[in-house]
């Protein structure tokens, strides 16, 4: 069957994050930001909220987490531009799947609509579910209009790969641009033969 819907991660494949520096900065907090960022990820933690619980765990504010982790945020722009020709070819649905609340997105979800780069975009916090989970692969897959096998998933994470080819999709993990566009081309050749 062939492919029409390539479906990106935001986090490690079209934003570099953050979250490591974070997580590298303080180690004894990996436990706590992990914890936050799960919550982050259902909805149930809202942004200002995960910043005064770092802040109360180090000398920064509120403010100063924000601005020093999530203003470090830079967009790949060799993935964003591999997204945007295949979109070009008007042959491939393009679409974003992230595991992450609407309120952290704001500023990223902007930048993307005016590129007009996404047909669809399912965040984990506005449904409270997050990959792995085969479900929220299902409700892109629909959302798209689209059976899972015409869909490749293209995270930097193998376990969320995993839940995509349970839902029924193709998969890959993204290492790097050149090995990403080899792997897509490589489905694409497999499956629009």
């Amino acid at each position: 069957m062939a492919i029409k819907a390539i479906v990106f991660d935001c986090f490690g494949v079209l934003i570099k994050s953050g979250h490591n520096l974070l997580r590298q900065d303080f180690p004894e907090l990996k436990n706590l930001v992990d914890d936050l960022q799960a919550k982050s990820d259902l909805g149930v933690l809202d942004r200002d909220d995960f910043n005064e619980q770092i802040a109360a765990k180090t000398n920064f504010t509120a403010k100063e987490i924000d601005d020093r982790y999530w203003g470090t945020n830079k967009y790949n722009h060799s993935v964003i531009e591999i997204a945007e020709n295949f979109k070009k070819t008007g042959q491939y649905k393009i679409a974003l799947l992230s595991n992450i609340s609407r309120d952290w997105m704001t500023d990223i979800l902007n930048y993307f609509d005016d590129k007009k780069l996404f047909d669809e975009v399912v965040l984990s916090g506005d449904i409270n579910i997050v990959k792995p989970n085969p479900r929220i692969f299902k409700i892109m897959v629909d959302k798209l209009g689209l059976k899972p096998e015409e869909c490749i998933m293209v995270d930097d994470l193998a376990s969320n790969i995993n839940g995509a080819r349970l839902a029924g999709m193709h998969g890959v993990v993204f290492f790097s641009p050149e090995q990403l566009i080899s792997d897509i081309n490589n489905i694409l050749d497999l499956n629009n033969a």
